[in-house]
């Protein structure tokens, strides 16, 4: 692996941190700057969406799942109080500026500590005019889920305007 190859892998892990940390410290403005800024993810593989759905909790997601645009995306981070653990992140491809990426993750819930829920992130990664690589795309597969919705996060914005 050359030298500029080896840098950009480091750079793509620390986004993959950068994400995590951002996400379960309700920073929605850390939390959109890990996308590009037409950026978008797909949460609609967990069940609890549709039930956070329905509480009006989703405002900033589309019918399918999606969650498109730093705005919305900046939104999204303050809704609920997980852990999130990334691991086993295997960077598939660098081609120029775009990358495919995949990870494990585990979320566990603050309360008591159990798995809320666990899955895979698919991945598309560009590497921005700052030198830095963000998502582009972010397709979360949920394969398990504790059968109740996630604790909703006390700081959240959307719970208190």
């Amino acid at each position: 692996m050359k030298p500029e190859q080896v840098v950009d892998h480091l750079l793509i892990l620390q986004r993959y941190a950068a994400y995590a940390h951002a996400v379960d410290a309700h920073d929605g403005d850390a939390y959109a700057d890990c996308y590009t800024p037409d950026g978008w993810t797909d949460v609609s593989s967990f069940k609890t969406v549709k039930a956070l759905a329905a509480a009006g909790l989703m405002d900033f997601m589309d019918r399918k799942g999606i969650i498109r645009g730093r705005e919305n995306l900046r939104k999204s981070a303050g809704l609920v109080n997980l852990h999130h653990l990334i691991g086993n992140v295997l960077i598939r491809s660098i081609d120029g500026d775009r990358a495919r990426g995949s990870a494990y993750f585990v979320v566990f819930a603050p309360d008591n500590g159990h798995v809320e829920h666990y899955g895979r992130y698919e991945d598309e990664l560009a590497r921005c005019p700052d030198g830095q690589w963000r998502l582009v795309s972010r397709v979360d597969i949920a394969k398990f889920e504790r059968d109740r919705p996630p604790p909703l996060a006390s700081r959240s914005p959307l719970l208190t305007s």
